[in-house]
């Protein structure tokens, strides 16, 4: 669960950039250019997420991550402007992350209870089932950081197209 922050400097206005997104997120879901969904951000900005998740849960709790853009002018005469990309956690991320400790959590119970009534040389294997857990962890950790340097990407793509000139901080 790394913070995960991207900031780019545009030689461009704020609003461009944010109008642009704006009418990327508008548009109709097969009319879009960039696969990019979202919404206006508490945190200001807008929260990307991809138009077709391959991984949800019912009830549909949103997308497993969303990269929160904010675009904000650095100079006062607007030619210039600084963009920020932070990863934020779905609540989907929240459920399977939580699910997970959970299971490494009652196995390593399990697997304690059953050392103790069993002795220790005849159920050590079961101490393998808390790794299964943490195996979960790790593929939702590399399905969500893909997912977000993808968004990143797709950012840098559509500011590529739009012939904005922009440079990593």
């Amino acid at each position: 669960m790394k913070e995960k922050i991207v900031e780019y400097r545009i030689k461009d206005g704020a609003n461009r950039l944010n109008e642009i997104i704006r009418t990327e997120i508008k548009r109709k879901t097969f009319n879009k250019r960039n696969n990019i969904s979202g919404e206006y951000s508490d945190d200001g900005g807008f929260d990307l997420s991809n138009t077709f998740s391959m991984l949800y849960t019912e009830p549909n709790l949103g997308p497993l991550v969303k990269l929160n853009l904010k675009s904000v002018n650095s100079n006062s005469d607007g030619t210039e402007s600084k963009l920020i990309l932070k990863r934020k956690n779905g609540m989907t991320y929240n459920l399977h992350f939580w699910f997970a400790v959970f299971f490494i959590a009652l196995t390593i119970v399990i697997a304690v209870y059953q050392t103790i009534s069993n002795g220790f040389n005849r159920s050590l294997m079961i101490f393998v089932l808390p790794i299964f857990g943490l195996i979960y962890i790790l593929l939702i950790e590399l399905f969500a950081d893909s997912t977000i340097s993808n968004l990143i990407k797709r950012v840098e793509k559509i500011m590529t197209a739009e012939k904005i000139e922009y440079k990593k901080l």
